[in-house]
């Protein structure tokens, strides 16, 4: 178990649903706060200690043109990395670590009806492997929210469960 740091707003840079945030050391932490059925996909370079979120909300843009907000994992998951190349981080130095994907949507009398944090992880995990990129670690599934925290200066994942501690991923 890992112990939570506490942190003030400045010192934190929140990832907002459908957001991509890429920063690099000394920028101190990015965070994803509670992701449902959403996936908090975080990639970081230890060498250049520059790392970035992106909080994916779908599986896939359906091949649809979509400008702006970058919340399809289709289309997050290939920018996150660019942001990443583009400010000096190298594609074969990122490692990858997602969380999220909760089933936070019942319908009455239909068990798994939606699996929409199930989908999203599919969409991440075919994202990342059109890419060649593997994933490191994941804490994905369940139906409990999570709250994901990126260290830049480490690289440090922490993942923190409706009622639960902080747990490094």
């Amino acid at each position: 178990m890992v112990t939570g740091t506490v942190l003030t707003r400045e010192e934190t840079i929140v990832v907002g649903i459908g957001e991509i945030k890429v920063a690099q050391f000394p920028v101190p932490v990015l965070a994803c706060i509670g992701l449902g059925s959403c996936v908090a996909v975080c990639a970081y370079d230890y060498t250049t200690k520059i790392g970035g979120i992106a909080h994916v909300v779908l599986p896939s843009s359906s091949g649809r043109e979509v400008v702006g907000i970058p919340k399809y994992a289709d289309i997050a998951v290939p920018r996150l990395i660019s942001e990443i190349v583009q400010k000096g981080g190298f594609i074969s130095r990122i490692a990858v670590k997602i969380a999220g994907g909760a089933q936070m949507s019942f319908a009455p009398g239909i068990k798994d009806a939606f699996k929409t944090g199930e989908r999203n992880v599919e969409g991440v995990v075919n994202a990342l492997e059109r890419l060649n990129v593997s994933i490191a670690a994941a804490e994905t599934g369940g139906n409990k929210g999570r709250t994901v925290h990126m260290y830049l200066e480490t690289g440090k994942i922490t993942v923190r469960s409706t009622g639960g501690d902080n747990r490094q991923l």
